[in-house]
């Protein structure tokens, strides 16, 4: 995606303060880096690529709903409602062969925080797996949070491949399994949840609070979601960030903050 011209800028600001909104700029965290030019894989959404891409969601949830629906990922859920977590809900059970939409690809892209639910049957789902590459896709991309739960499955299950995930491999479309097999490699190699023999309260409680220090204490911008570069593989992040305790006046009314730089490339 090429960089804004110094021109549609200096029109952008001109909107912006005949709408009376101040630009708070020495306020401002600024990181800016060159963009680069390169072509972005074949699965993003184009209805995302705009000058800025904010966060619609803090979680989304994939998971396989013939496992877990009506237990454990609905407690998953109430648990994030009870902490004020706002998480992407699919209720849809989409038979296996069937494509996954654009709104899943969008609500991935725009969370937080991805946390993946493996059970049982995970992988005889072609929309989980897809669902699992965009996820992966996202944490290289957009540095997303990634939280794999090993749900009545081993990690090494996962990681190895076997039983009903070796499976997936084996009859799935050809043009897929490679995806499949290295999104399921990386997220088995993240730091996850094990069940085991826990009580579920007690474990979901867990999960949550870990989503809950994610969000609230590691994030700079606790507050205020940023706003991240719609990046694609080739380009750099431009992140920006209001400090905490910045905001004043129309600027902290409207909570839209903009910093405008003369484009140096």
């Amino acid at each position: 995606m090429a960089c804004s011209s110094a021109s549609s800028l200096s029109v952008l600001a001109a909107l912006l303060l005949s709408l009376g909104i101040a630009l708070v700029l020495p306020q401002l965290v600024v990181c800016v880096a060159t963009m680069t030019h390169s072509k972005g894989p074949q699965n993003f959404d184009p209805s995302l690529s705009t000058a800025t891409l904010t966060y619609e969601y803090e979680v989304f949830v994939s998971f396989r709903g013939a496992d877990t629906r009506t237990s454990f990922t609905a407690y998953l859920f109430a648990a994030l409602d009870r902490k004020r977590i706002v998480a992407y809900r699919d209720d849809r059970n989409l038979p296996r062969g069937g494509e996954i939409g654009s709104e899943l690809l969008k609500a991935i892209e725009t969370s937080r925080i991805a946390v993946v639910v493996f059970s049982k049957s995970y992988a005889t789902s072609d929309w989980c797996l897809d669902e699992l590459v965009k996820i992966m896709e996202c944490k290289r991309v957009f540095n997303q949070s990634v939280l794999p739960i090993f749900y009545d499955v081993s990690q090494s299950v996962v990681l190895e491949q076997k039983g009903v995930f070796v499976e997936a491999l084996l009859n799935g479309p050809v043009d897929k399994v490679n995806n499949w097999r290295t999104a399921m490699m990386e997220a088995a190699n993240l730091a996850g949840f094990h069940l085991e023999h826990r009580p579920e309260p007690e474990f979901i409680e867990e999960i949550v609070e870990i989503i809950w220090k994610i969000l609230y204490e590691e994030s700079p911008t606790s507050t205020i979601p940023p706003c991240r570069q719609n990046d694609v593989p080739g380009q750099y992040s431009s992140l920006i960030i209001p400090q905490k305790g910045a905001l004043s006046g129309i600027a902290e009314r409207s909570h839209l903050f903009f910093f405008f730089q003369k484009n140096r490339g």
